[in-house]
């Protein structure tokens, strides 16, 4: 059993490094990023489309429970003597945080 182990670091030592990326080596990565940005793109798109279908409470947990949920929080630990208008301006003030996602 001793020499297995001897075995595996010995083969582990002479392993050489492969590069970050070995599609570069290839001129795959122009290519395959291009490819992988459309995707998104059109993934951006099909989200959108599939918000208008999604249930009630799949559409509010995608758009709107993530803010409202951290305006919440803060609104707890803040405490302010207008709630409603402290939550309304850190809605606003945040949203662009949450747009990313919808």
């Amino acid at each position: 059993m001793a020499d297995d182990h001897a075995d595996t670091d010995q083969s582990m030592e002479t392993h050489t490094p492969v590069s970050e990326n070995p599609h570069t080596d290839f001129s795959l990565t122009d290519p395959i990023q291009r490819m992988a940005e459309n995707e998104k793109m059109s993934g951006e798109k099909k989200q959108k489309v599939d918000l208008q279908a999604l249930p009630t409470r799949a559409y509010l947990d995608q758009t709107v429970v993530p803010i409202l949920l951290q305006g919440l929080s803060v609104l707890a630990k803040e405490r302010p003597p207008n709630p409603i208008e402290y939550l309304a301006a850190f809605l606003l003030k945040n949203k662009s945080q949450f747009d990313d996602r919808n």
